[in-house]
Order: C-alpha cells, then sequence, then structure tokens
C-alpha cells in the first residue's frame, strides 16, 4: 500500500510501535528513500534500562536521521517503569547528537 500512498500524498508513518510490533521504519525507508518519511520507532523500554540502553537506541536511529525526514521519538505514552534520569539523559543526548 505504500507506493499508494506516496501517489496520493500520504507520505509520513506514525506510529512505527517498536516495542510491541517490532516494528522499524528502516526496511521501508531502504526501499522508498526520502519519499517517505517517519514519526516515531524509539524503543521506549530503553527508559527502563540504563544510559548505556539509551545510547544503543540513539545509535541505531543515526542513519535514519541522516537520510532526513525522519523525527525520532518514543511512540505513544512512556511507560509506568521509565526512569526520569533515563528520559532527561536521552534528551539531553538528542539534542547533542542531532542538533
Amino acid at each position: 500500500m505504500i507506493p499508494a500512498w506516496i501517489e496520493n500524498g500520504v507520505n509520513t508513518m506514525f506510529p512505527i510501535e517498536v516495542g510491541v510490533w517490532g516494528g522499524s521504519i528502516a526496511p521501508w525507508r531502504a526501499k522508498y528513500g526520502r519519499a517517505l518519511r517517519g514519526v516515531g520507532g524509539v524503543d521506549k523500554r530503553v527508559f527502563a534500562r540504563d544510559f548505556a540502553a539509551v545510547d544503543a537506541e540513539i545509535e541505531r536511529l543515526k542513519p535514519l536521521v541522516a537520510l532526513g525526514g525522519y523525527i525520532p521519538c518514543p511512540d505513544h505514552r512512556l511507560a509506568t517503569d521509565a526512569v526520569w534520569d533515563n528520559v532527561r539523559y536521552y534528551c539531553d543526548r538528542m539534542r547533542a547528537v542531532f542538533a
């Protein structure tokens, strides 16, 4: 369906649910390039872990951001087990890496 979406002006995927569905926009971006954009795709489960998990998630997303047309962010709300210091660290790292 993606070719029909793009042809008709629907070019942005949201959400890109990593946790439940194991989703990733990467294969679709590889196929359709910058014609397909996305918002989301951050595995929000990293916020319950540690800084290293947050760093690994940011590294995983770098190639998608580099292609352009992609805004990484957690889909939906953060889980109740999210650690505030990890969320704050994520925000600081995102600014440092992608600003």
